[in-house]
């Protein structure tokens, strides 16, 4: 018999397997009514033909930021036709450059086949956004990325309304609430016309969340909601990151098949824990630059000081401390710091390995 028939034949655990997907946006966004308020409050004046609000949305990994604000844009554009979002991750899209093709992009521009550079760029986009009538509302996510040698990004979207006159809005994201106090001040004050702050998870709303996606991806009677207590006191326990929570339920159903069990339990729970974060690493990996794997090379000898890191990358310092709080930003390294005679330096480690 073929193996993969065979396969067929055994339990299967899952409804939908997609609910368990990083990019999967459920209907409604549990625990994060107030912040979805604030966000409708400041966006709401699109559909009167009026500006909108900028925003900072800023909190640690995993609580609702950036599926609150797909949630959000979403029923701006059943609210108004004139909406027109536009998603940019800053980790992949690094430079000015890139950022204002993926903006240009979504309005379906036709770039010149020669090379321009980013001041014709940017002046080509505010003509786009000129004729085209709708009032793009620009997503920056992880923008603490741009922080420093690229921040002048901030300043071009903001210029558009400031001096071009047009109508917008931009929503910056970010784990790092440091992120705003790098700004310089003229890009702060303009920024910062509304700052929400996306608080961690309890451990009971954690349970509400992952009882709700296990109803939605497990077939009824599957999942149990003493697997799902312990999905949510190690996603609380780990920053309060119902990602790691939903990604163990996910992993653990994954163990319950290869068993050959119809039922997800505490067994199965336990077998995950160790995956979860390789997992989680696994789909970011696709976001690492050649810095960032230089890095994650030298942590995997061990735990280093900060100036260790500096030493064996050379380079511009500020840009190696830019990448290091972006693997930590993403949870795949961690940091401490630590007191010697030499002075105050953090200690920085990949995630789960600090030395005994």
């Amino acid at each position: 018999m073929n193996i993969f028939r065979k396969a067929e034949g055994e339990h299967g655990v899952f409804r939908n397997e997609d609910v368990f997907r990083p990019e999967f946006q459920p209907e409604q966004v549990l625990e994060r009514d107030t912040e979805t308020a604030e966000m409708v409050h400041n966006l709401k004046p699109v559909g009167q033909k009026r500006r909108p609000t900028n925003m900072v949305l800023y909190g640690p990994p995993g609580t609702g930021k950036t599926c609150c604000t797909r949630f959000v844009l979403t029923e701006l554009q059943e609210y108004t036709r004139r909406a027109l979002p536009i998603y940019v991750n800053c980790w992949r899209h690094s430079s000015r450059f890139a950022i204002l093709s993926r903006i240009a992009e979504a309005f379906e521009a036709v770039m010149p086949k020669r090379g321009i550079g980013t001041d014709e760029l940017m002046a080509r986009l505010v003509e786009f956004v000129r004729k085209s009538g709708m009032v793009p509302i620009i997503v920056l996510d992880e923008a603490d990325a741009v922080v420093g040698d690229e921040e002048k990004i901030f300043y071009d979207l903001l210029r558009m309304g400031e001096t071009d006159g047009l109508t917008f809005g931009l929503v910056a994201i970010t784990n790092r609430e440091d992120m705003l106090a790098k700004l310089d001040r003229r890009i702060r004050s303009s920024l910062m016309q509304s700052s929400i702050e996306f608080k961690r998870y309890s451990p009971a709303q954690l349970r509400k969340i992952l009882r709700e996606r296990a109803g939605a991806g497990f077939l009824p009677g599957a999942c149990g909601d003493e697997a799902v207590g312990a999905c949510a006191g190690f996603a609380a326990k780990n920053g309060g990151d119902a990602r790691l929570g939903i990604t163990l339920l996910w992993l653990a159903g994954r163990e319950a098949e290869k068993a050959g069990k119809g039922e997800v339990g505490i067994e199965e729970v336990e077998a995950a824990k160790g995956k979860v974060f390789a997992q989680l690493g696994e789909r970011r990996g696709e976001l690492l630059d050649e810095t960032d794997e230089r890095i994650m090379a030298l942590l995997r000898e061990g735990e280093k000081r900060s100036g260790e890191i500096y030493e064996a990358l050379g380079g511009n310092e500020r840009t190696v401390r830019m990448h290091l709080g972006k693997l930590e930003s993403m949870r795949l390294i961690e940091s401490e710091y630590i007191n010697s005679k030499a002075g105050r330096s953090r200690a920085f480690r990949l995630s789960g390995k600090k030395e005994q």
